[in-house]
Formats: C-alpha cells, structure tokens, sequence
C-alpha cells in the first residue's frame, strides 16, 4: 500500500509540473538564473582564490645592490639569509648574469640592444633572489635584511627606500585580495537576493496549484487521504523544479567557462578556469543541485503548511 502510495505522489507531482506549463517554466527560469550566480560567484572564488595563492607562491624579494657592491659581501649576506628560519631559498644574479638574461629576453629588440651596447660599462646591479617558507614571512625577511651589516650596500630608490622589491609585489597581492572579497560579498548578496526570488516564486506558484487543485484536495480529504498524500505531489514538484533549475545552471556554466578559459587563461598567469571547473564539475553540481533543490521543496513545504488545511 506505501510503494502504491508513493507512486501516484510522484506521478500526480509530474503531473502538476507540466499542468501549470508557464508558471512552472518561470519558477525554474527565476530559479536558474539564482543558482547560475551561486555558481558563477563558486567558481569564481575559488578560482580567484588559488590564483592569487600561485601569485603569492610566485612572489619572492628581490635585493638589489651597488654597483661598488663586492661580491664576498653579497655572498656573506646569502650565506646569512641561508640560516634564517623563514628562508626557503636563496639565488644569487650576478651584474653579468644579470646583463645576459636582460639580452637573452630582448633578443629581437634591436634598438634596446644598440641602446644598451652603447653603454660602456654593464648597468646592470647584482640581485639576491629570496624565496620564503611562507608568504606572510616575507615582512620578517625584510626587517632583516635591512639590519643586516650589508644593508648599506644595498640600492636606493629616488625617495631614499631600500630596493627590495617585496613591498611592491604585497601591496598588488593585498590588493588583489581586497577585489576578491569584495567579488565575494557583491556575488553572495546578489544571489541570496535572487534565492529569496526564487523561493517567493517557487512559494506563489505552488500556492497557485494548491488553489487550482482546491476541489480535488476537498475531495481527497473528505475520503480520508494522509497529508503525506496530499502534500507529496507539491513537495514532489518543488524537487523537479530544484533538479531541472540546476541542470540548466550547470548547461549554461559549462559553455560560458568553456568559452572564457581560453581567453583569461593568459590573465591569469596560465591558470585557466575552465580546466578548474571541470576537474570539480561534479563538486560544484552537486552543490548547486543541494542548493537548488533545497529552494524547490523548502517553499513547497512553507506553501503546503500555510495553505493546505489537512
């Protein structure tokens, strides 16, 4: 009798479904277009997120220093930054190796290479490449190297400071965290917005069927049904409107990313999103289903409790 049961639910759901035609294409519609946002901002935090983390790992300080620099002394300060604690690796340019790779990246720029072959004497300063332990340990790594008793072989720029390049390279990282958040919280605003929509949609529309039904329901409940058989065809509808609202996000997400990888790919330092979003294709819909669907049967249930007097 319950296998009976829960059959005709979900045939009189179906049912229900396609009997309300258009406003069952506009609840999903709305739906969708809540659920392509929740992924969309998904997607693209996370993406975002581990771009600026290959960025951070990228970023090292640079220490460049005078011309009159002697290299013993530059190779004293390596062997100290070597035994620091936060230091994960040292490089050390020469002023030649440094000219070779300047020339080896501008090969087919002849007048940069005239320009620089005019020079009598090699422009270019010796540089200490430095990679941290941890991206937030480049500060401490910083402070030592300016105490360090090299500190005043070091280069200076137009305003006095000391050339080390870390402090540029954070603040486009702080930077770039601070538009990431403010993505985020712009992105989560605007599809809650849309969900609190599409549930008020998906609500009315399941009030609209309780009213059409509202002789059958009489009927039914004048014979005896259990709530679970009057309720179940709108809760079963509510499912059907989560399910086909998030295949409709995961459709339309598929192709635009597609299309976008290849594009930003170079933005991005290589990263492309589309390659990203495909490796968790099945992570993301699933949690764009669970949302989804959730919105579909939640308002089904709040429609039913309200206006069902069973």
């Amino acid at each position: 009798m319950e296998k009976v049961t829960l059959q005709r639910v979900l045939k009189n759901g179906f049912i229900s479904f396609f009997r309300n035609g258009l406003v069952s294409v506009a609840t999903v519609l709305v739906m969708s277009l809540s659920m392509f946002m929740l992924g969309s901002v998904l997607v693209g935090s996370i993406f975002l997120g581990e771009v600026i983390t290959v960025i951070e790992e990228k970023v090292d300080v640079s220490v460049y220093f005078k011309q009159d620099a002697q290299e013993p002394d530059i190779l004293a300060l390596k062997a100290d930054l070597e035994r620091h604690p936060d230091v994960k690796s040292v490089a050390y340019v020469s002023r030649e190796e440094a000219l070779k790779t300047f020339m080896d990246r501008h090969q087919g720029d002849e007048l940069v290479l005239q320009s620089i072959e005019a020079v009598a004497e090699n422009p270019f300063s010796a540089n200490l490449n430095i990679g941290a332990t941890d991206p937030s340990r480049y500060e401490s790594i910083s402070q030592f190297i300016e105490r360090s008793p090299q500190a005043s072989l070091i280069e200076s720029d137009s305003i006095g400071n000391k050339k080390i390049t870390y402090r540029q390279n954070q603040a486009s990282i702080d930077k770039l965290s601070r538009i990431l958040a403010m993505i985020r919280t712009i992105g989560f605003s605007v599809s809650l917005l849309l969900a609190a929509i599409a549930l008020l949609v998906a609500y009315n529309t399941v009030r609209i069927a309780i009213y059409n039904a509202k002789d059958e329901i009489a009927v039914m409940q004048l014979v005896g049904a259990s709530r679970f058989f009057i309720r179940g065809p709108f809760l079963v509808e509510g499912f059907i409107h989560g399910i086909i609202a998030s295949l409709c996000t995961v459709g339309i997400l598929y192709p635009l990313l597609w299309w976008a990888g290849g594009r930003t790919s170079g933005v991005f330092g290589g990263l492309n999103v589309f390659a990203y979003f495909s490796a968790n294709i099945f992570q993301i819909a699933l949690i764009v289903a669970a949302t989804a669907i959730f919105l579909g049967v939640s308002s089904a249930f709040f429609a039913t409790r309200r206006y069902l007097r069973v």
